[in-house]
């Protein structure tokens, strides 16, 4: 008989427990991570302005990046850089979500397609697509197309893997108990196939936004004239660590705050699997 872990009590009788593990059942998870971080915020300040352990030109203080961040945001570079980089996020990211999900289904369903196209599917999700951007740019020039191409291909790899993945790992016996019933064809599909590989799918379209905010900056490493990754460069060529930092900590957060909606999403759309992404590591 299992036993969900969330269910478990935090406190097992007769064991004493620990100031942190009382902390944390106060504050609960989130106010735990957030504790953290803010720790690690002040330390980081008192060992670069009060013990002066590292040169704040190149380690820069919390303070020097918050004001260089607020910089940004006063003279409007950050929202332009944003606002170039997120439009081609948006088509990169889109076109890979679609192709992916649709390329998934049909490699995990139908045997042609998969050795037809598994092979080649395979060959290029083990290039390193990093390696083939300024080859990109020589090809496409210094235009939004290369930096779209590199977002859509670092998307759609994890998407199509892991919603094949999905689609594979169908139970059997739910397949078995189908046709006993007489259910096929598209009914099967959608009754049984398209719910299980749901958590898959969100799972996948949840990975390809970090690879895609990582193809922004690569894309804008080489031949970009603005984006975010474009800012990184210049801060760097410029030793203006603490902008390049700051353009950095706007990248994380959007990651975090994208995955988070989609893994809401996916808790809301697909109760009945609490995490995929646990089986596939």
């Amino acid at each position: 008989m299992t036993t969900e872990t969330s269910s478990l009590p935090l406190f097992l009788p007769g064991i004493r427990p620990t100031r942190l593990r009382r902390l944390r059942s106060l504050i609960g998870w989130n106010g735990a991570v957030v504790l953290e971080v803010a720790l690690l915020i002040a330390v980081w300040q008192f060992a670069v302005t009060g013990l002066e352990l590292w040169n704040p030109r190149f380690v820069p203080p919390p303070s020097d990046i918050a004001d260089s961040l607020a910089r940004m945001i006063g003279n409007g570079q950050l929202a332009r850089h944003l606002g170039y980089s997120g439009g081609n996020f948006v088509v990169g990211y889109l076109a890979a979500a679609g192709t992916g999900v649709v390329l998934g289904f049909a490699l995990g369903s139908i045997g042609v397609v998969r050795v037809v196209l598994g092979p080649f599917i395979w060959l290029a999700y083990a290039t390193p697509r990093v390696a083939i951007q300024p080859i990109l740019v020589l090809w496409m020039g210094f235009g939004v197309a290369p930096k779209i191409l590199i977002i859509f291909l670092m998307a759609f790899f994890p998407i199509v893997m892991i919603v094949m993945e999905g689609v594979r790992n169908t139970d059997p016996s739910l397949l078995r108990a189908s046709r006993v019933f007489g259910v096929g064809g598209w009914r099967r599909y959608t009754k049984i196939v398209l719910p299980a590989s749901l958590p898959y799918v969100l799972t996948g379209l949840r990975l390809g936004i970090a690879r895609a905010l990582v193809g922004i900056v690569v894309g804008e490493f080489i031949g970009g004239t603005a984006g975010l990754g474009y800012a990184i460069r210049i801060a760097g060529q410029e030793f203006h660590v603490d902008t390049a930092l700051a353009v950095t900590l706007v990248l994380v957060v959007l990651a975090n705050v994208s995955m988070l909606l989609l893994l809401t999403l996916k808790r809301r759309l697909a109760p009945w699997d609490q995490e995929v992404s646990t089986r596939l590591r």
